[in-house]
């Protein structure tokens, strides 16, 4: 799935589309936010956030007055629409890194390989790493075999609890130092798919 359609040629974009998703679900909240204060919370370049709004309010999907920038009817009824949902994760010995954030994205597992495709995107994207799991017969897979209800039943639980996975799930744990470089990760992984 493309937010934004980057041109094949012309200057180096400093984002990707797990930014854009990333400024709609900050505006979500219904406060207007200026500019900066946008750029700062996503963390990419003034320039790029400026590129990033341009492209948001020609789908309309914000609204942009001198007062700041605040999302639109449009905007929330996209985000809502969009099939994934995410979670930070408490501290835990899920993965290698201090902080984890996962993505689960409904119905895409059949999509899914051996999750390399997934991890490489969010190393791309500024995490350590990601796990790539699979809901298969209401049983969660580390592809290609590895059952974590079985090996990992306290993970396996803390990832139910979180996100209530059913059948065709994926959830996409990125794994970095800080939640905002996970979360860049798990996104970018998730976006590969939808």
């Amino acid at each position: 799935m493309k937010f934004v359609d980057l041109h094949k040629y012309g200057p180096l974009h400093r984002f990707a589309d797990h930014h854009v998703y990333r400024t709609l679900l900050l505006l979500s909240d219904g406060k207007r936010r200026g500019r900066k204060q946008i750029s700062e919370s996503i963390k990419v370049g003034e320039g790029s956030m400026r590129t990033i709004i341009e492209h948001l309010r020609g789908k309309r999907m914000i609204d942009i007055k001198q007062t700041g920038v605040k999302i639109s009817s449009r905007g929330l009824e996209y985000i809502k629409q969009l099939p994934i949902r995410l979670e930070r994760l408490e501290p835990s010995d899920i993965s290698i890194a201090q902080r984890n954030v996962a993505v689960l994205v409904h119905k895409k597992a059949n999509r899914i390989a051996l999750g390399i495709e997934q991890r490489d995107s969010a190393i791309k994207a500024g995490a350590e790493g990601a796990t790539t799991v699979i809901v298969v017969g209401n049983k969660l897979i580390v592809p290609p075999d590895y059952c974590l209800d079985i090996e990992r039943p306290k993970i396996s639980q803390e990832l139910r609890n979180a996100l209530d996975p059913s059948e065709g799930d994926v959830i996409i744990i990125g794994t970095a130092m800080d939640y905002e470089r996970a979360e860049d990760g798990a996104l970018a992984a998730a976006f590969v798919l939808i």
